[in-house]
């Protein structure tokens, strides 16, 4: 965007110098004709030009006015005065050829003359005034070279290319400023947006170790019970009971069971996603999340009703994700659920998506927090993290599909979980 901004200033800037670069020949040719106009007017009024025809009093203050105005200006060619077609004084004067027309303005006559100084055949404009002289009207002639314009069109020319050139490195040092400061944004925008992925990262990573560790400590407890109770069968010897022998075993063996599942659960949450989308059978995937989940919501009371309206729905997204997002979404439909509630998951089909509701017996969701539940660190529930739907939405949006939150009209809080279909 800044690059955009100073390529169209930059544009503007050259579109800019071309038209002055045009008014500047325009400017430069006026002011050259107000130039030899004025000296026109000017020398005709010089007390020399009055003198009377035969006396030579004060043509030589007008040769040294003459030469002083050449010093000053080198484009001055020469100063003629003339009465009657005699000319009465002259200075640096070579035979001259008329080569154009008369173009009066102002009491001045202006017009262009090729000028044989001897060495070569110059273009000069010629500025004629009129004066009363003492024995009748008598004519100052000024000329200028030509170029006079185009020495005045570049000395006009060099103070724009200074203007320009200070405007472009006010342009380059804006815009290297601007460059500076957006570079060191992006990187201070992007050093915050790591730090707060690593505290996300940090709080997540406490919220499901403390998850773990609840749900691996109850059955450890029962476990190390058991063993107990095996070491001391055991050791009654002749006496044992194989039968308890083989019951206190078994139970052993389920409760590993239970910590597998709950180990696995972990790597669903914690495995990362592939890099490509893949297909997904809705159906397998939310049958692998009751299958790890069902043992925990049998520890809680609370019972899984599965509707399988959408079976065999095939969607594009990751599927790890997916996961994911249902895993995230029914531990806290299972949080907010009292003992002997009921978790109603329903799979349907539309036209261009696969649908997964999730609905509860909880309280519900104020309507303030409907748009917010998804939001980080935002929780009704005391002791919540705020964010098991943060990163469900995340991992559902990640797939292409959208995630939403409503209540239910009987009670209760309803998620409904929207992924493309796949194509055909």
């Amino acid at each position: 965007m800044v690059a955009s901004i100073a390529l169209l200033a930059a544009t503007n800037l050259w579109y800019l110098r071309r038209i002055q670069g045009a008014n500047v020949h325009t400017m430069a040719a006026q002011s050259v004709l107000d130039f030899g106009a004025e000296l026109a007017r000017h020398l005709a009024v010089q007390p020399a030009v009055a003198v009377p025809a035969g006396e030579a009093g004060g043509w030589g203050e007008l040769s040294r006015l003459v030469r002083s105005l050449k010093r000053v200006d080198p484009t001055l060619q020469y100063v003629s005065v003339s009465e009657g077609g005699v000319i009465l004084f002259h200075e640096d004067v070579s035979a001259a050829v008329t080569n154009g027309a008369d173009a009066g303005g102002a009491g001045v006559r202006v017009g262009r003359t090729l000028l044989d100084t001897g060495h070569a055949v110059v273009p000069v404009m010629t500025f004629a005034a009129s004066v009363l002289g003492g024995g009748g009207e008598r004519h100052v002639e000024v000329a200028l070279l030509k170029d006079a314009v185009t020495r005045r069109e570049e000395q006009a020319a060099r103070a724009l290319a200074v203007m320009f050139r200070l405007s472009l490195a006010t342009l380059t040092v804006a815009f290297g400023v601007a460059v500076v400061f957006v570079g060191w944004f992006m990187r201070y925008e992007l050093e915050r947006e790591r730090r707060r992925r690593a505290q996300e990262h940090l709080a997540f990573a406490g919220a499901l170790a403390d998850g773990i560790i609840h749900d691996v400590r109850n059955p450890m407890s029962s476990l190390r019970l058991d063993l107990q109770m095996l070491q001391k069968e055991a050791g009654r010897g002749p006496e044992s009971r194989l039968d308890r022998l083989g019951e206190l075993a078994d139970r052993a063996r389920r409760t590993m069971d239970r910590v597998d599942i709950v180990m696995r659960e972990f790597l669903y949450v914690s495995r990362p996603e592939p890099s490509a989308l893949e297909r997904v059978d809705l159906a397998d995937c939310v049958k692998d999340c009751l299958d790890l989940l069902g043992p925990r919501f049998e520890t809680a009371g609370v019972s899984l009703h599965l509707d399988m309206q959408g079976g065999g729905t095939v969607v594009t997204g990751f599927g790890v994700g997916i996961k994911r997002a249902l895993i995230n979404v029914l531990t806290n439909a299972k949080q907010v659920s009292k003992q002997g509630g009921v978790v109603t998951i329903r799979v349907r089909s539309t036209e261009q998506a696969g649908v997964i509701e999730i609905g509860d017996e909880g309280p519900g969701l104020p309507n303030s927090e409907l748009t917010r539940i998804f939001e980080m660190f935002v929780s009704n529930r005391s002791g919540g993290t705020g964010l098991g739907l943060h990163l469900a939405k995340a991992a559902v949006e990640n797939s292409g599909g959208s995630i939403s939150a409503a209540n239910r009209p009987e009670g209760g809080a309803l998620f409904t979980i929207r992924l493309p279909k796949a194509p055909e």
